[in-house]
């Protein structure tokens, strides 16, 4: 580990509380042309982190320590969703491919045809199971056998954006629109492929797309890339709170050890909430580079990753933030 990484996990340990402002830690040279990053997932048990480097077709996998690449998995057309679970990798590509990996070898398992466009993917561990947002058609798709098994099909609206499981409920949640009418939060039982529940999202939401549910497993916060708006929604109740964000939110991330909630947009600020507060408040916006709307925590260090499709050399680049100052 670099001694800047080892002075600052040694500052995370010593309880000092975290800054709204994230520090820079530093920048890594990423291989591939400088063109459009996507999702990333973090692989705890191997260190990794995987990254979408979606208009190079390739997954970038990178030692969370300090960034080094560690292998570039080729030949992902379009990747766009990155899930890890059950000791492989899911990743989504265009035109309606899941591919899978072996998150230790890294080596490619298989592939299985989904519905168009898809974008979001999350594992249901209990069942082996894989759930993936076919954007286009606007449906689930659920596929068994840890993703290379049969192909279930649940309808839910015009589109559909990302895809979260729930394992304390066992479902799968996921944010639908249907034009002309206000989105959609789903609930859906993996084992039947139906809709147990849906809860509708305000009408100052537009574009419902990324999503997380809070540590506690009480609310879902939905990131509204047409609207710059996050909502809050209430699991039980169905009951919604709202706030800003940056322009084109994204990609979410969460670090529950800090009670932290980053928001990523298209425009490059980062949003950063307050987790442990009521409803939906705002610590700080933040410009973390241009085009940095795709961000993912490790929980065990505090760092904070935002794959730049253009760093300072103009190439490709990880940039590694903490809220800890140096």
């Amino acid at each position: 580990m670099k001694p800047v990484l080892l002075l600052l996990t040694a500052c995370l340990a010593s309880g000092a509380p975290p800054d709204s402002k994230l520090h820079l830690v530093t920048d890594v040279r990423l291989p591939g042309h400088p063109v459009r990053f996507d999702y990333q997932g973090l692989d705890a048990d191997h260190h990794h982190l995987v990254i979408a480097h979606m208009r190079d077709d390739a997954l970038v996998v990178v030692n969370t320590a300090d960034g080094r690449t560690v292998k570039v998995l080729p030949e992902v057309p379009t990747v766009r969703g990155v899930a890890v679970g059950g000791d492989r990798i899911f990743a989504t590509a265009l035109p309606d491919l899941l591919v899978v990996f072996d998150a230790a070898k890294l080596t490619e398992l298989g592939r299985a045809h989904t519905g168009r466009a898809p974008d979001g993917v999350a594992w249901d561990g209990t069942d082996r199971r894989v759930g993936v947002s076919d954007q286009g058609d606007g449906t689930l798709s659920i596929l068994s056998e840890a993703g290379l098994g049969a192909r279930t099909v649940v309808p839910l609206g015009d589109a559909t954006g990302n895809v979260v499981y729930d394992a304390r409920r066992h479902r799968f949640w996921i944010t639908v629109e249907h034009h002309g009418a206000a989105g959609t939060l789903a609930a859906i039982d993996p084992r039947r492929a139906a809709i147990e529940r849906s809860f509708d999202l305000p009408g100052d939401c537009k574009g419902a797309h990324g999503l997380l549910l809070h540590p506690d497993g009480g609310s879902a916060f939905v990131a509204c890339e047409d609207s710059d708006t996050l909502v809050r929604v209430d699991l039980a109740t169905g009951a919604t709170r709202t706030g800003p964000t940056g322009h084109d939110p994204d990609v979410l991330s969460l670090d529950p050890g800090l009670a932290r909630l980053y928001v990523a947009a298209e425009a490059g600020p980062v949003s950063i909430y307050d987790m442990a507060a009521a409803g939906v408040t705002r610590l700080a916006t933040q410009d973390v580079g241009k085009n940095a709307h795709s961000v993912r925590v490790d929980p065990s260090t505090h760092h904070l990753f935002f794959p730049l499709a253009s760093g300072p050399d103009g190439m490709p680049t990880l940039r590694i933030m903490t809220p800890r100052a140096p």
